[in-house]
């Protein structure tokens, strides 16, 4: 027997009707692209992928008490506005996955044209060992793209935010590429080494 003076447990909703729940928030506040957003919300939460998400809707699979309570809050935040790659915590550039946040700009599609203009040029240098410098690099993501891409260069990356430069040591360090040297300092003062002239 239940008791009657605990609250009613919360409804148990099918992962489809969140979705379209989710979404008509989303729209109603603007958001431009509503169900994508949903689908990576609910992915969020449930730590999978949007494809799984969109498979659990098909299927008709429930969302946990758990889940919807942990999604409610993300909704409201993104509702507000908030980047959706604060509130997941990551970001996809190029063939990575960043981590960023608070303090750190989150890349954007732009970006990706301007990291592949960088690689084209440092595979065009006739050099064992091309140089490349990127200064106020936030996430790290056009030095990690050049790094991993042109896995023979040198990539000297500098931040001088101390919000930023959180983000960009996580994701140097998670990528774990060799050929990138990371320095928090001012940028008028970063790696005078390279400095031919």
């Amino acid at each position: 027997m239940t008791d009657p003076t605990s609250p009613p447990a919360p409804a148990v909703v099918s992962v489809d009707q969140t979705l379209r729940d989710t979404a008509a928030r989303l729209a109603v506040a603007g958001i431009g692209d509503p169900r994508v957003d949903a689908e990576l919300l609910v992915a969020h939460v449930l730590d999978t992928s949007r494809g799984a998400v969109q498979a659990a809707a098909i299927r008709g699979d429930r969302m946990s008490p758990a889940a919807a309570a942990a999604l409610a809050p993300l909704v409201d935040r993104r509702c507000a506005r908030e980047p959706l790659q604060h509130l997941t915590g990551t970001a996809p550039f190029r063939s990575l996955e960043l981590a960023v946040g608070p303090g750190v700009f989150v890349p954007r599609p732009e970006t990706e044209m301007v990291a592949q203009l960088a690689i084209d040029a440092l595979r065009a240098v006739a050099s064992d060992a091309p140089i490349a410098v990127d200064l106020g690099t936030g996430s790290g993501a056009i030095a990690l793209a050049m790094a991993t891409e042109v896995p023979h260069s040198r990539v000297f990356a500098a931040e001088n935010s101390v919000d930023a430069f959180v983000w960009t040591r996580q994701n140097v360090d998670r990528v774990s590429a060799g050929n990138v040297t990371l320095a928090f300092i001012d940028l008028a003062d970063a790696f005078g080494e390279v400095d031919e002239g």
